[in-house]
């Protein structure tokens, strides 16, 4: 049976659509404080999007401490949900990209830049990647986990191709990745137990490959970490 007070999306950013529709449904009672919102896949019909804008719009629920989501049970409105309604989500998150989107945009440019940097990358850069490698596990091993070691890496690559524009657009999508929405999904996703250490494997992986100057290697191993994470942020 189709749950009717959520309606079909139609906005250009269509996960602020989702979230304003439940902010709304919020603020009128619709919904209330420790409710459970329908499942996944029934609310993405009924909204009609796809999963990804769902869950981009859930990680920003939660970014507005309104909704929280418990693995394996679903969301639920917060019991401070109401104390929490502050403003706009479209005016809050104006300045946000889609994470599935540069995501999908450094899955195109990404690899081959790393292919490129694998035939030119110097005796120093490649000292830099391991130094980041090691401040990656070191970082976690501490139990404070920060995001900059491995942007740091990623952008070491990027530079390493030797092509200012490919650099100054990861640059541009790095700074994009660095903001709420995007640290919210990407953090609740190494909470899943072996999720870092996949992650640190294939940074060793890659880091082998550009020593060895492989350039097809480079370019499937960040392909297949991109690809990875892509799917993990859909499995939280």
């Amino acid at each position: 049976m189709a749950d009717t007070r959520f309606t079909a999306v139609k906005q250009t950013k269509t996960y602020l659509e989702i979230v304003d529709q439940v902010v709304n449904l919020i603020r009128e009672r619709s919904i209330v404080p420790g409710e459970r919102l329908p499942a996944e896949r029934k609310l993405s019909g009924e909204l009609g999007t796809g999963r990804q804008c769902l869950r981009e719009a859930l990680s920003a629920l939660e970014v507005m401490k309104l909704v929280e989501v418990k693995p394996g049970k679903g969301a639920f409105v917060r019991p401070d949900a109401l104390l929490n309604l502050n403003g706009q989500p479209s005016a809050i998150f104006s300045e946000e990209d889609s994470p599935f989107e540069l995501l999908e945009a450094r899955r195109i440019v990404e690899p081959k830049a790393t292919a490129l940097a694998a035939k030119k990358i110097t005796p120093g850069e490649i000292t830099e990647l391991e130094e980041l490698v090691q401040a990656m596990k070191a970082n976690r091993d501490s139990g404070f986990y920060s995001p900059e070691p491995g942007r740091k890496f990623h952008l070491i690559i990027a530079k390493a191709s030797r092509n200012v524009v490919l650099y100054q657009f990861l640059c541009w999508v790095m700074e994009r990745m660095g903001r709420s929405l995007w640290n919210s999904l990407k953090g609740k996703s190494l909470e899943v137990p072996g999720r870092f250490e996949k992650y640190h494997d294939q940074h060793i992986t890659l880091l082998q490959a550009l020593k060895n100057r492989d350039p097809k290697r480079a370019e499937r191993t960040m392909l297949k970490h991109l690809s990875e994470i892509e799917k993990d942020l859909m499995d939280i």
